[in-house]
């Protein structure tokens, strides 16, 4: 009989959500700037984008955290990324905060990063039973990394009991998310549960 091969680890990937997704406009960093000054809140979330990707991360966070401050969760979310990578212990509690505001008003990349942070339990208690709840919910608003994640906890039986029919289920919802992980480990269970089913 064939040993069906686990998978070692959750997937840790940035699930970005598709309104990150969105072309920034094609206009100057300087309009941009000046439109945030003037309280045009989603140009502070382009602007953001813009400062980050040049590597300006003060001018960055700025613009991210006024753009979250003003229910642009998605810049939230970015926000909570930069904080949570920076070397001050301080900086971690406020990403935690961050991901808990942007999953609070349904944006999936924030209960995905919080989930995930319940899973590494570096910056928080690690707790795989809340982990799999986030991991859950941003699964059922299409991210496609939890619900590959969420096969993960079922077909190891992470703090639930293992159920390969779930774990296929979710595996091939992250495929059909056009997450290609997700699509080979549907086909690596599937396979190795006929064979499983020859062999007896």
């Amino acid at each position: 009989m064939k040993k069906i091969t686990l998978i070692s680890s959750i997937i840790l990937i940035f699930s970005y959500i598709s309104f990150a997704q969105t072309d920034i406009p094609v206009i100057s960093i300087k309009q941009l700037e000046t439109d945030c000054s003037n309280n045009d809140y989603l140009a502070c979330y382009f602007a953001g984008q813009l400062f980050q990707d040049t590597g300006l991360m003060i001018s960055a966070t700025t613009a991210y955290k006024k753009a979250c401050d003003n229910r642009i969760y998605e810049s939230c979310v970015r926000l909570g990324r930069i904080y949570k990578n920076d070397y001050n212990k301080t900086m971690h509690k406020e990403a935690v905060k961050l991901f808990n505001t942007a999953c609070d008003n349904s944006i999936a990349a924030g209960c995905f990063e919080l989930a995930a942070l319940y899973y590494q339990g570096n910056i928080i208690s690690k707790s795989l039973t809340r982990a799999r709840k986030l991991y859950d919910r941003a699964c059922s608003m299409q991210n496609a990394p939890s619900c590959f994640n969420m096969g993960v906890i079922y077909q190891q039986g992470l703090k639930v009991k293992k159920d390969t029919k779930k774990a296929l289920e979710y595996y091939k919802k992250s495929c059909s998310l056009k997450l290609d992980k997700g699509c080979l480990e549907y086909e690596n269970l599937l396979n190795n549960l006929t064979d499983t089913l020859k062999d007896k």
